[in-house]
């Protein structure tokens, strides 16, 4: 069985995603990592500056259609992977799949997002609002809340859970 963790960024997909995979015996795999290697190793923002978002866009869900073929793995998704309607359609049909939406109040995701150093070189700006602060994270929450919650088999508020936390919690309830 795999598991597919989503939501948006600063929520936790990759920390909680190793924690689980260490403590499930499964391999961990994100999906941000996979589409860099695919343009030489270069960042989400310089991979958007140089070859557009859509480049980058069709590349992930590219990337996670081939990563949800293999088995019992830990998947990290992009925090927009499934605004693709073929990445949404490939995770939502995934059998032997659990999905779960890390869902996190927006002013923990800026607290999140402004103590990582690495954000603000290597991720995007999402919309016009820019510089990723709250305005932006509730901008873009809008649009993709609805999708993360017709996705998810499970819906997990980590906003006050730490990753040791959290992955006890799904591993107790949601496997």
């Amino acid at each position: 069985m795999n598991l597919i963790l989503f939501g948006y960024r600063g929520c936790g997909k990759t920390t909680l995603g190793k924690k689980l995979a260490a403590q499930l015996w499964k391999d961990f795999v994100d999906v941000d990592q996979q589409v860099c290697k695919r343009f030489d190793n270069r960042s989400i923002a310089d991979i958007w500056e140089t070859d557009g978002e859509p480049a980058f866009r069709a590349a992930e869900a590219q990337v996670a259609a081939e990563l949800i073929q293999r088995k019992n793995h830990v998947i990290a998704l992009g925090g927009g992977t499934l605004m693709h309607p073929d990445a949404r359609k490939a995770i939502k049909d995934a059998p032997d799949t659990k999905r779960i939406y890390l869902e996190c109040a927006p002013e923990e995701l800026d607290r999140r997002i402004h103590a990582d150093a690495n954000t603000t070189t290597a991720r995007p700006d999402l919309t016009t609002t820019g510089g990723g602060g709250l305005e932006e994270i509730k901008q873009v929450l809008t649009e993709r809340d609805p999708i993360y919650r017709e996705v998810a088999d499970h819906v997990f508020d980590v906003t006050h859970t730490n990753p040791d936390e959290a992955a006890r919690f799904i591993v107790a309830r949601f496997l």
